[in-house]
């Protein structure tokens, strides 16, 4: 747990039973974020360091009681996570057979995001509210995204394996963390913005058609062209009519497309393509495929 997330001490507060501790942990690296499931078989006490990234702790099934500084504690649930802040301790009372997603944001990571979205630098720490209620449209959206990370890693073969698709899983449950989760720079991105300039629309074009492969956001491309990711927006929904997602969407259709067209089908298959062009559910691309191209991936590999 320690090697995995920070410095740490347990403290049993029940007798293990005859299987003994029964600990679990299974952990992973998505682009920059730690994804990880953990559980005790008996209640124990964790107290950690202080901690130098941003951290969510939800409880699968059963409850933990989370503690930071001499703020008041939240009762963790399948419903509420909490969220800890760099530079404090934490302390957890984590009841017996609780099973619980824990996650580890850098805080580089996030504050770029957030500097992104905001095109200004932050005047102070990013602080969000210590409980996260997920059964919100907002937190359900980032628990979807959560649970589509957790189903990958089950496969021997995953979205996980193509760089492209994890750094898009990582970049969204960052952007949904943000977006979704109060913090004290909320009110600053429910603020009006102004269209980016036509130039710097045409300078993302550009990136994006010469490289397409690339794990691009529209947070991400508004700091190659200096731009907030909400100004980038509006000047591609006024030069464009669509955001940039969909415009990148567009073009690794082609992409894929192409690709198919060109490849054997015996030695590829449409779930390599899709997941190398960071399309993360097969059944999405399928339907943005057909309605773009008329028929479906597979009947393009299958062509002559």
């Amino acid at each position: 747990m320690a090697a995995t997330f920070l410095p740490l001490r347990m403290r049993m507060l029940e007798r293990p039973g005859p299987g003994g501790v029964g600990m679990r942990l299974n952990a992973l690296r998505v682009g920059d974020v730690t994804v990880a499931y953990a559980r005790f078989g008996g209640a124990v006490e964790v107290a950690t360091a202080e901690a130098e990234n941003y951290h969510v702790d939800l409880p699968i099934s059963g409850t933990a009681r989370f503690r930071t500084g001499r703020l008041q504690s939240v009762e963790g649930t399948p419903r509420r996570a909490a969220v800890f802040m760099p530079g404090d301790s934490a302390a957890i009372d984590w009841s017996g057979g609780c099973e619980q997603f824990c996650l580890m944001f850098p805080r580089a990571m996030l504050q770029r995001e957030l500097e992104a979205m905001l095109d200004r630098p932050l005047a102070e720490p990013l602080v969000f509210a210590q409980a996260m209620d997920v059964s919100t449209a907002p937190g359900g959206s980032w628990l979807d995204t959560l649970r589509l990370v957790e189903r990958q890693a089950r496969y021997a073969h995953s979205l996980l394996d193509h760089p492209l698709a994890a750094a898009h899983l990582a970049q969204t449950l960052a952007a949904g963390l943000l977006l979704g989760q109060p913090h004290n720079y909320t009110d600053a991105l429910d603020g009006p913005r102004r269209p980016a300039a036509p130039q710097a629309v045409r300078e993302a074009v550009e990136l994006i058609d010469a490289h397409p492969e690339d794990p691009w956001t529209t947070a991400s491309l508004a700091r190659r062209v200096a731009v907030s990711a909400r100004s980038l927006q509006e000047g591609f929904a006024r030069s464009y009519g669509v955001p940039p997602s969909a415009y990148l969407r567009s073009v690794r259709l082609d992409r894929a497309h192409a690709e198919l067209l060109a490849a054997d089908p015996h030695t590829t298959t449409v779930a390599n393509v899709a997941g190398r062009w960071g399309f993360l559910y097969l059944s999405r691309f399928a339907a943005s495929y057909r309605e773009k191209f008329g028929e479906n991936p597979s009947a393009t590999l299958r062509s002559p």
